[in-house]
């Protein structure tokens, strides 16, 4: 059973790895998110959770990323089967908090 789920992660790395990129959605909107909150509060965002928690976050996004951007890439995007055009990802716009 263990040597299954091996085979199996290293597949999927293997694939992941493989150059099937996609638009990295769920990176993108962290990313977002993360911009947004600094321009709120740049002290903690900046000392605190750039250095600790989002360094782990983002780890899971790149992984998450690299399964759902396979599906992205090959269905989606790449010409065989999908329209021969890439994915775009729309970024938010960052507002400044009021009073700054």
């Amino acid at each position: 059973m263990k040597k299954a789920a091996v085979v199996v992660l290293a597949l999927l790395v293997g694939v992941a790895v493989a150059g099937c990129f996609g638009p990295r959605n769920v990176t993108r909107q962290v990313d977002d998110w993360l911009n947004q909150q600094y321009v709120d509060q740049p002290w903690l965002v900046g000392n605190v959770i750039s250095h600790t928690i989002i360094n782990i976050v983002m780890g899971i996004c790149w992984f998450v990323d690299d399964i759902i951007d396979i599906y992205w890439f090959w269905v989606k995007d790449a010409w065989p089967i999908g329209s021969g055009k890439g994915t775009p990802f729309h970024h938010q716009a960052v507002t400044a908090p009021a009073g700054k």
